[in-house]
């Protein structure tokens, strides 16, 4: 059942042991993540600080003890699991923080563009942490974040002239 649960990323897995680079998220969107290293994850996933897998949950209503399995189950024990939820519906909240209390787990959950941030800021202080990511349903653009997409795609100065 747990194997079912989680499947590994080509090319997100520490090559080697010499290697240590973490990994931290540059952003998340409607369909999925994009790590520092350019990789992007589509849908749910579990993150820790070398290695990214993906979560086979639908939504948050779809987390249950035996999908947070995993996270209890890994040695090092884990300190803390950064769960981001798409939804800030109290029932779900309560019903995903009873899953984590049967599963045994130190658990921090927050909106998926928060648990991004929290991670990231624990991954960089080197904390034995995890993180359990749904994609948001909604994101709120700003003038940032347009601006970097406009230089990631090397379009900033690119004149529409429709008149």
């Amino acid at each position: 059942m747990l194997i079912q649960r989680v499947r590994p990323l080509f090319g997100a897995i520490l090559k080697s042991s010499f290697q240590v680079d973490s990994k931290y998220l540059s952003r998340s969107r409607l369909f999925g993540f994009r790590l520092n290293n350019g990789l992007t994850v589509l849908g749910p996933m579990a993150i820790f600080p070398r290695t990214v897998l993906s979560w086979q949950i639908h939504s948050s209503d779809n987390i249950t003890a035996d999908s947070l399995t995993l996270f209890r189950l890994l040695e090092p024990k884990v300190d803390l699991v950064i769960i981001g939820l798409e939804t800030k519906d109290r029932k779900v909240l309560n019903s995903v923080f009873r899953a984590s209390r049967e599963a045994k787990l130190n658990v921090e959950i927050l909106a998926t563009e928060h648990a991004c941030a929290t991670f990231n800021f624990l991954n960089a202080e080197s904390r034995s942490i995890a993180g359990a990511l749904i994609p948001p349903l909604h994101i709120e653009v700003n003038e940032d974040d347009m601006l970097n997409s406009k230089l990631h795609y090397g379009n900033l100065y690119n004149r529409r002239d429709d008149l």
